[in-house]
């Protein structure tokens, strides 16, 4: 992130904004619409209204937004909603609001994102349920991310089962290392010729929709064609993105996304996007834009876009180092930033129109010069030596970024729906413990990990016994999503393990019936890591895994993965994996070294 300074401007910028200035009556929802009427002329004619944030956690950004779109569905007719957050996912939360039969809070926390799974959005919910209920005009609910490839996976299956049975049953078998958040997030390790079959299946699914569009159409709607082959499309993207995370390429997909929810709509549906400012506004990057800067190109004029701002007070955001989610709080904004001179305006909550300033003198300077702007995702701290110069800004010119901002002189932190959870366990055994599984409930010396939601995999000690009649532990769940996984797991000291290869087996069995679900076993080599290191940035040295797919066997079956430990190593993980729902059983644990000699003579002798 880069921080250019541009002096302390004119004393006029500060005026113009003083008097200028939109006086915003409230931050509260429901609480009327005269005082945005000035946003009528800002919006005008605009097909989509893009929202951002400075940070991700932010109260009242979060209900400004709400207001703001109560505002576009009365009184400019807006029909659709679309956050940042993934398309497959949000779905159950688009169904909800519409016969609001469902429960919005589950709904709500389907959508993975920790950020949108907040008591403010989960009031906007509330509010479409409430709007749909009482005008014959609804309004919808979409995500636009393309991230996890299991959800759109199975959606996608799920449709082609209603109008291409045999097509279904090809994807079923060629996908399947996608129909799980556990196995996708390995795929970019596959072979490449698995790969290659995975997205020539894709393109064939993409292909057929084109080619049947009559007659699936109608086998189903209109709007479920659609959505089917965004279904297809972001498939597509996030299977790609799991081999190559580029950052510019994610925003460039989220504007193709809003576009194909707008034609999934009709010629009139207007949306109002919520994102983070990085992907709102038109910024330009070296690799690439912002999503903003994308959907210019795509629909020029017919966009608008809205920015925050604050100048000091609270956000919710995840440690950097630990990780957990955690209240943070920040001083007065950096002098001669754009949220400082905001903010010397004196006013505690205001809205200014860029796009009508002048463009001549000082005030047209200002708003065309380079200045740093505070941007806070959802991650924040401070690395302990700071050697990329993290400084939770960027650079923007403000008339090219935005067309409006709305500015907060002080800040409150967002509210979870959910107990905020402990920092994930990062104890590092000295050796491999417990083995034997014993216990009633977690075994001794293990650890839970995986998809923390309200609908957790239960992990219990069983009495069914192993094919060696040994201890048995067992993971199961019955959510009401089918993504999502959890392990049981030990992170053992690679110390005394380097140079040798490792070899983790156990025997399995599940009672699963659904795709995408079963179990796997895996081991997973780390790197040496510094203290105070995030967690969010360790990437592993090695995974190894049962299988590319889950494993659905009634019958006990005995698997076995092997791993190298070099020198760089600093620990090694081992684990059993239960994804989607159903139960899994594990017994027969072994760990066994094998030195890296005997193991290339084996390989040899093998060829």
């Amino acid at each position: 992130m880069n921080e250019t300074c541009v002096g302390v401007p004119d004393k006029s910028v500060v005026e113009w904004i003083r008097t200028a200035a939109i006086p915003l009556a409230a931050v509260e929802p429901r609480s009327g619409l005269k005082d945005l009427e000035p946003f009528r002329s800002i919006i005008g004619d605009a097909r989509i209204v893009s929202l951002g944030e400075a940070t991700h956690g932010t109260r009242e950004f979060r209900k400004l937004k709400h207001r703001l779109f109560e505002f576009c569905v009365a009184e400019l007719g807006f029909t659709m909603l679309a956050i940042e957050a993934p398309f497959p996912d949000s779905l159950a939360v688009n169904a909800d609001v519409l016969d609001g039969t469902g429960n919005a809070a589950d709904a709500l926390t389907g959508t993975r994102y920790w950020v949108w799974d907040t008591e403010e959005v989960l009031d906007l919910i509330e509010w479409m349920r409430w709007w749909n209920a009482n005008n014959t005009r609804k309004v919808k609910f979409y995500g636009f991310v393309t991230d996890f490839p299991a959800v759109a996976a199975l959606g996608l299956i799920d449709f082609l089962a209603r109008v291409a049975p045999d097509l279904a049953a090809e994807c079923r078998a060629v996908l399947a290392p996608l129909t799980s958040d556990f196995t996708a997030s390995l795929f970019g390790q596959l072979a490449e010729s698995r790969r290659d079959a995975v997205f020539a299946c894709v393109s064939r699914v993409r292909a057929a929709f084109a080619q049947q569009q009559s007659q699936w159409v109608a086998a189903t709607s209109p709007l479920d064609w659609h959505l089917g082959r965004l279904q297809a499309k972001v498939l597509d993207q996030a299977a790609r993105f799991e081999i190559d995370r580029r950052y510019t390429s994610h925003d460039r997909v989220m504007a193709e996304n809003v576009c194909a929810l707008l034609e999934a709509e009709d010629p009139d549906a207007k949306a109002v996007l919520l994102s983070h400012n990085a992907h709102a506004s038109r910024a330009t990057y070296d690799d690439g834009k912002s999503m903003g800067g994308y959907l210019d190109e795509i629909v020029g004029h017919a966009q608008r876009v809205i920015g925050t701002s604050f100048d000091r007070g609270a956000f919710l955001a995840r440690a950097y180092s630990a990780g957990e989610l955690a209240d943070h709080t920040v001083p007065a904004a950096p002098p001669s930033s754009f949220d400082a001179v905001l903010a010397q305006a004196g006013l505690p909550l205001l809205a200014r129109d860029l796009a009508d300033a002048p463009r001549e003198g000082p005030v047209a300077a200002w708003l065309a010069s380079e200045m740093p702007m505070r941007v806070i995702g959802g991650i924040y701290g401070f690395p302990s030596d700071n050697k990329l110069g993290v400084t939770y800004t960027n650079t923007i010119k403000p008339r090219e970024y935005f067309d409006a901002v709305m500015f907060v002189a002080e800040t409150t932190a967002t509210r979870p729906n959910r107990p905020s959870l402990p920092p994930p366990d990062r104890v590092v055994l000295p050796a491999p413990s417990n083995l034997e599984l014993s216990g009633d409930g977690v075994p001794t010396g293990w650890r839970t990990a995986g998809a923390h939601r309200r609908f957790t995999h239960v992990t219990v000690g069983s009495k069914e016994p192993s094919p060696r009649r040994g201890r048995t532990v067992r993971l199961s769940r019955d959510a009401p999503w089918r993504w999502g996984d959890g392990r049981l797991i030990q992170t053992i000291s690679a110390q005394d393990f380097h140079g040798q290869r490792l070899r983790f087996a156990a025997a399995i069995r599940t009672e699963a019936t659904e795709i995408g679900a079963g179990a796997l076993l895996y081991l997973q080599v780390l790197p040496k890591s510094d203290e105070g290191e995030s967690v969010f940035f360790v990437a592993p040295i090695a995974t190894a895994t049962s299988s590319d797919e889950p494993v659905q066997s009634p019958q006990w079956a005995t698997f076995a993965v092997e791993a190298d430990v070099p020198e760089a190593a600093g620990s090694f993980v081992i684990g059993l994996v239960m994804t989607g729902n159903g139960a899994a059983w594990f017994g027969d644990l072994d760990l066994t070294e094998i030195m890296q000699s005997q193991a290339k003579s084996a390989r040899g002798d093998a060829l």
